[in-house]
């Protein structure tokens, strides 16, 4: 209990220390610059307080999940294939260090042409960042499967469905829940930064509004929202993650 205490105490002298240098640094710089803690905060309510924002936080929010589903799913089964068949990795793998290799923004500019300026892009470039992070993280999980496990299949008889279902599945769990982590707190800045170039919905979309009105407490604003709902999803996340692993009575 009293580390849990120490920990947020520190947390909160951290957060003191962030708006300080804020509020010295908005005393230095012209509004434009840096914008008032005051200026922000009334920013800020105005965002929440209108009628649009569930809906442009929704929009963003379904592009999210659409491209995290994409790619955890075609990820996931890369990942688990190569693991599993190493002969189809060395085929499989080159696309897969494309993927990584290549930055967000190329697959932008691809994406524009291909799916054009309706949000689709957004879709796209999260699912194409998620894709390898699952797969490499599976494929890691998938050969460090403890092999006594697999023998006592083996001795057992066990089917490769079997198998698979019982053992190397639950193997690479802890695999599979540290790579969803990652890709989702890249997948939140990876669909606002779509956003940002490919439409103007969401709050990509709000926070070009702002840029073009030349209003950096607003998009500071949304920064500050994004943030939240990046540490809401994770905490969700790692409180799901945690449950899943409580054994039942």
């Amino acid at each position: 209990m009293k580390d849990k205490t120490g920990v947020w105490l520190r947390r909160i002298l951290g957060a003191t220390l962030l708006l300080a240098v804020w509020h010295v640094l908005s005393l230095c710089f012209p509004p434009l610059v840096v914008p008032p803690l005051s200026q922000v905060a009334e920013s800020l309510g105005a965002i929440v307080a209108a009628p649009t924002f569930l809906a442009t936080v929704g929009t963003t929010i379904a592009r999210l999940l659409i491209g995290l589903a994409i790619g955890v799913i075609v990820g996931g089964a890369f990942g688990l294939l190569f693991g599993l068949c190493p002969k189809v990795e060395d085929v499989g793998m080159p696309l897969i260090q494309v993927l990584q290799s290549v930055p967000p923004v190329c697959w932008v500019v691809l994406a524009l042409v291909w799916f054009g300026f309706n949000g689709k892009p957004c879709i796209f470039i999260v699912a194409t960042a998620t894709i390898p992070t699952m797969a490499i993280n599976l494929v890691h999980g998938a050969r460090n499967v403890d092999p006594k496990l697999l023998e006592m299949a083996r001795l057992y008889r066990f089917s490769r469905t079997k198998t698979l279902r019982h053992i190397t599945l639950p193997s690479i769990r802890p695999y599979f829940n540290s790579a969803f982590e990652i890709v989702l707190g890249s997948a939140w800045k990876l669909a606002v930064m779509g956003e940002v170039l490919t439409t103007n919905s969401g709050i990509g979309g709000a926070i070009t509004t702002a840029r073009l009105n030349i209003d950096p407490a607003a998009i500071i604003a949304w920064a500050f929202l994004l943030v939240v709902g990046c540490f809401l999803t994770e905490r969700l996340l790692r409180a799901m993650l945690v449950r899943k692993e409580v054994p039942s009575c």
